[in-house]
């Protein structure tokens, strides 16, 4: 039952434009109407103590394909998906992007519905907010499938995609392409007039392939430098292309395998994290013991909770949650401020998301309490505590 007013009190909060210690957050009806450093004089039916601890806005992943044993595409059931939102909110998420793979047609239109029917239900109880589809793929170039099937990988079509649209009562938030493959030009205008964000993925664009979409309308990078023409000092490709656009976020799977952690550091220090967008690229397998997953239809082994394609050895997909990604990034040296914008605020800003992503007045009431060792103590959605260690 959603609480008519709460304060949170005496913790560290951190949002992207302060840190105040010894603070509190006033929050009614689900919605932040004040924050302010103690003491606290006005009046709320609750109180949640958290001295000691630092409180942030909660983490937003907008590229995830299941966890807790679950997945997108192979469940395909809006009570799934809401158990997922669930499993999620114990690592802090309070909003998420269920992702799909490279999968037969009908089954992607199946995965969008679930969603969609996911979203009509979800309540703040059920845990983190359910954001909307990342589409990624079958639109991919099949040079560059890693743990994507290639046997469903298929050339953009606007009326296709107008299906899967449709089919998702018109919440796709996200779509990872190839932008040099055939009509891929088109699809891109097309998803961009909706306000739907283009993450250029699985990819094997020249650099001047990759200038011509951004001027298009690419604004994201799928997993940057993974699923993409290798960088080569001659042959730059796609990914500087998208280091060096302002205009482009960046994501990054922080789980130290997907990408040295030199050059994840480059990377946030060259865009500055205001341009990056933590990811856990999670499968059904996070969360879970080591054993024989399943992705798109391709058998996954995991082993000391690193994935890879049984047949080829190719990484697919993590383990990663996306608490462990942001002790990974501190452990780099960046501040809470700067984590703030990396798992928080970008992520919802590179989706076209408002009112989400920080804690200021008129913002939902996602919080995210964490001990000193940044592990989640407690996940606040719409204002009501989803989970408490």
């Amino acid at each position: 039952m959603l609480k008519t007013s709460l304060v949170i009190r005496h913790g560290k909060v951190v949002s992207t434009s302060s840190v105040i210690d010894d603070a509190y957050i006033l929050i009614e009806k689900g919605v932040i109407v004040e924050v302010g450093k103690e003491p606290f004089t006005g009046f709320a039916n609750a109180t949640i103590n958290v001295e000691g601890s630092i409180v942030m806005p909660g983490f937003i992943d907008t590229h995830t394909h299941g966890i807790g044993g679950l997945d997108v595409v192979i469940n395909r059931d809006p009570w799934k998906i809401l158990e997922m939102a669930k499993q999620y909110s114990r690592h802090g998420v309070t909003g998420f992007l269920p992702t799909t793979v490279t999968a037969p047609f009908d089954v992607l239109i199946e995965a969008s519905k679930a969603v969609s029917e996911a979203m009509k239900e979800w309540r703040s109880d059920y845990g983190a907010r359910i954001l909307g589809v990342h589409l990624e793929g079958p639109y991919i170039n099949p040079e560059m499938a890693g743990a994507q099937n290639k046997a469903f990988i298929r050339l953009p079509n606007i009326e296709e995609f107008k299906k899967l649209l449709e089919a998702s009562h018109n919440n796709i938030k996200q779509i990872t392409i190839a932008p040099e493959l055939p009509g891929a030009s088109e699809l891109i205008l097309y998803a961009k007039s909706l306000g739907i964000t283009i993450s250029a993925g699985h990819t094997n664009a020249t650099y001047e392939e990759a200038v011509e979409s951004i001027e298009k309308g690419v604004t994201k990078a799928t997993h940057l430098f993974n699923g993409m023409r290798r960088f080569h000092h001659r042959d730059p490709g796609i990914t500087l292309a998208l280091i060096q656009s302002p205009s482009v976020y960046l994501e990054i799977i922080a789980d130290f395998i997907h990408l040295h952690p030199a050059v994840v550091k480059l990377v946030v220090d060259y865009a500055t994290p205001r341009r990056i967008v933590l990811i856990t690229d999670s499968i059904a397998a996070a969360d879970m013991p080591d054993g024989i997953y399943e992705l798109g239809g391709l058998k996954v082994i995991v082993e000391h909770g690193l994935c890879k394609l049984a047949d080829t050895g190719t990484l697919a997909g993590s383990t990663l949650t996306m608490d462990k990604a942001v002790r990974n990034i501190y452990e780099l040296g960046y501040n809470l401020k700067d984590i703030v914008l990396m798992s928080s605020s970008n992520p919802a800003r590179s989706i076209n998301l408002n009112r989400i992503g920080d804690i200021a007045k008129g913002y939902y009431a996602d919080i995210v309490v964490l001990k000193q060792d940044l592990s989640v103590d407690k996940t606040i959605v719409n204002g009501e505590v989803v989970y408490e260690r």
